[in-house]
């Protein structure tokens, strides 16, 4: 049950990720241009992108089964409830993960520290919160 509840929450995040990306290029109307100009001889960005959007969801599907298969193991070990979740350790973790990635973000790309952040609160709240309380729904 809780490698299906990371999987169900991989496939919300993949859908959330992808919803976000696809903002981004759309609200760039030279990414077309720049992309063809930074690609090898004969791959299109129609290609890159079609790549990403198929590649994408299954990718985020993978993580959220591997995040339910590590909450398993964190379960096992410690299970104490805390911070509205029903797994103290693991939502830590990810809040840490979260935070680790928006602080990486914002060194490197000012100008997405917002959409980062709706990515990073996506994120906590799909695997920090209702990842446990779909595991330990029964």
């Amino acid at each position: 049950m809780d490698i299906l509840a990371g999987v169900v929450c991989g496939l919300a995040m993949g859908t959330i990720f992808l919803g976000v990306g696809i903002y981004v290029l759309v609200s760039n109307r030279d990414i077309y241009d720049r992309l063809s100009r930074s690609l090898p001889q004969g791959i299109t960005p129609t290609v890159v992108m079609l790549g990403l959007v198929i590649s994408v969801p299954p990718a985020w599907v993978f993580l959220g089964a591997i995040a339910g298969l590590a909450y398993r193991l964190v379960d096992e070990s410690l299970p104490d409830a805390g911070l509205g979740s029903s797994n103290f350790v693991f939502t830590v973790a990810v809040l840490c993960l979260s935070a680790l990635s928006i602080l990486i973000v914002f060194l490197t790309r000012k100008r997405l520290v917002r959409l980062g952040l709706f990515i990073n609160i996506s994120f906590t709240g799909l695997f920090g919160w209702l990842l446990p309380l779909l595991a330990n729904w029964r």
